[in-house]
């Protein structure tokens, strides 16, 4: 499957419990209690399936609209057809999850369920009621999806603890992150007031004698810092607001207590520092740097790389377990699950068309780009159960 279509359907799993979130939208095509999937006797109902395809479609959607599914996201495969993919995998693996709970002593709880009115009440209205008659969800398709979805994400989580890896040499250096120091002399204000008192664009040559400025400006500041002088000082001295002062990341400019990457020009002439050496003028989007190396391995920053290694082994290991267990299963897809299709809707009128066609001209590329980072934020809770 597409990764970034993956990475969506992962986040219709984290939307499943926080369904205030979703709005949907109507499809002709219905489902009911008959199966979509079957595996081992243990059926995902075609309700439960359009269910979680709604709510994906919905998030979405939410960012580019309904004409996205006929477009390409590799050769011959649609958005529409890229997401049924992810669905059904998601589907198969949290029904398998699903069905080894009691392996795993997992179950649900008299206070969980005692909350499932709720979540079939906040489904009812915000997919809206057309929806769900029309895919011919019933109640019982809400509750179960959301039960397998709650069950899968525990047992899957206990796999993952179960895990044991340990890290090489190699990925152990690669984890390692440092510390450094910077000065940033902006670039980015461009703008001036007119005459009338209005905020306005400078023009090309305004800029170019601004960044001139800014740079000699640089030039001086690295001249103190080599020469000996406090360079916390220098940064309060010369620092534009809110550039910060102390960072510590990988070698890819991750930053793990912060949770942020660094721009590529920042952290690769950070890496090529060593401790206590400043580098030159490193121009980024933001302006012109000067980096101060403190430490060539920041011991608190390396330790939360190397547990989030450790994690990504141990969740690797779980996901080559759970298909290694699910490719020696059987199971099936039934006619009506494999005869539905997402497709755009028909745009009626010829100047919705023309608007359609312009969108997925200039930004069928930069939708799927995007696509996965939108679909990042919402998923990272529980895409692990899903993918």
């Amino acid at each position: 499957m597409n990764r970034k279509a993956k990475k969506f359907a992962a986040a219709g799993a984290a939307c499943l419990l926080a369904m205030s979130l979703v709005t949907g939208c109507s499809s002709s095509q219905t489902g009911s209690g008959n199966p979509a999937i079957t595996m081992d006797g243990r059926n995902v109902s075609m309700g439960e399936a359009l269910l979680y395809t709604e709510v994906m479609k919905s998030q979405y959607e939410s960012y580019y609209g309904d004409q996205i599914w006929d477009m390409e996201v590799s050769d011959g495969v649609t958005f529409g057809q890229s997401l049924k993919d992810g669905v059904t995998e998601d589907l198969v693996k949290m029904s398998y999850l699903a069905s080894v709970a009691d392996q795993y002593e997992v179950a649900v709880s008299d206070e969980e369920k005692a909350n499932y009115d709720t979540y079939v009440s906040n489904f009812k209205q915000n997919l809206g009621e057309d929806v769900i008659s029309e895919n011919g969800i019933t109640d019982d398709d809400i509750r179960n999806l959301i039960e397998m979805n709650s069950v899968s994400n525990t047992v899957y989580q206990k796999i993952i603890n179960e895990a044991t890896v340990e890290l090489s040499d190699e990925e152990k250096e690669a984890a390692r992150c440092i510390k450094v120091q910077h000065i940033l002399i902006s670039t980015t204000d461009t703008t001036k007031e007119d005459e009338n008192g209005d905020t306005v664009d400078m023009t090309d040559d305004e800029i170019a004698a601004y960044k001139d400025q800014q740079y000699a400006t640089a030039e001086e500041a690295l001249s103190r810092a080599q020469n000996g002088e406090d360079f916390q000082a220098l940064a309060d001295e010369y620092s534009s607001e809110n550039a910060g002062f102390e960072f510590s990341f990988d070698k890819n400019g991750y930053s793990y207590s912060q949770q942020s990457s660094m721009v590529e020009p920042f952290y690769t002439a950070a890496w090529e520092l060593s401790e206590g050496q400043i580098s030159g003028i490193v121009e980024s989007e933001y302006g012109y740097h000067i980096i101060k190396c403190v430490s060539e391995n920041d011991e608190t920053e390396t330790a939360q790389a190397i547990s989030s290694a450790e994690n990504s082994k141990k969740q690797s290991a779980a996901d080559e377990q759970i298909q290694s267990e699910i490719d020696a299963k059987q199971y099936s897809l039934s006619d009506d699950w494999n005869n539905y299709t997402i497709t755009s809707p028909d745009v009626e009128e010829t100047t919705a068309e023309s608007t359609a066609d312009t969108t997925a001209d200039t930004s069928a590329e930069t939708s799927a780009d995007s696509a996965e980072d939108s679909a990042d934020e919402t998923a990272s809770e529980t895409e692990s159960a899903a993918e």
